[in-house]
């Protein structure tokens, strides 16, 4: 397969039939995926891999608890939360695989200022965007589907205190993996036009 190939196959899927994934396969797209660019040589990729339902199960609601107070906290209804907490709860167990993609900023440089800090902290964010792309491409390229979630982000300290994870690692993501669902159909994509996504002095001028 090549890298359009890829691309056009690796798509946010949601909906998984009950096939294990070959750790072989998983193993793959990880050793693809931790040659995409770091900080410093820092290599700070680390991965989570739930395949037990206990596991998926209890990790979701954990999750979903912290999520629970945040609705609340906004001032959602009860009426309303409890449909999307079901709906992820759905999501996360019905997943063969769970991947949860961390950063371990033990080696971040450290700085004085909330500028730069902020900055180096973006570089490690950054690094693991990269190590994403390549890990569900890798994934595509085997016939493996997945999807990104930002979940982990939102609740960083209940992901670390659930597994029991250092201060330094950073839950930065969780990725959906799993053979796609016969009932699956992907939408169809436009065909992407560089020239809409490129800046240029001239059109920045013409908007003022």
């Amino acid at each position: 397969m090549t890298l359009e190939e890829a691309v056009a196959a690796r798509r946010s899927v949601r909906a998984f039939d009950d096939r294990p994934v070959p750790r072989a396969v998983v193993d793959r797209a990880i050793e693809l995926a931790v040659q995409a660019p770091a900080p410093h040589h820092s290599a700070p990729w680390r991965f989570l891999l739930l395949e037990e339902p206990g596991d998926k199960e209890a990790f979701s609601k954990a999750m979903g608890e912290e999520w629970r107070r945040d609705l609340e906290a906004d001032g959602m209804s009860r009426s309303r939360i409890e449909p999307v907490l079901r709906r992820s709860h759905t999501l996360l167990t019905g997943a063969p695989l769970l991947t949860i993609c961390c950063a371990d900023v033990s080696r971040a440089h450290s700085y004085p200022d909330e500028r730069r800090r902020l900055a180096e902290w973006s570089l490690f964010a950054h690094a693991v965007g990269a190590a994403l792309q390549t890990y569900m491409l890798a994934l595509a390229s085997e016939g493996v589907a997945s999807c990104w979630l930002s979940a982990p982000v939102f609740c960083r300290p209940v992901v670390r205190e659930h597994f029991g994870l250092d201060t330094t690692i950073e839950p930065q993501a969780l990725v959906l993996v799993g053979y796609a669902s016969p009932e699956y159909s992907p939408r169809a994509r436009p065909n992407p036009d560089a020239n809409h996504y490129v800046l240029s002095p001239d059109s920045l001028l013409r908007r003022e």
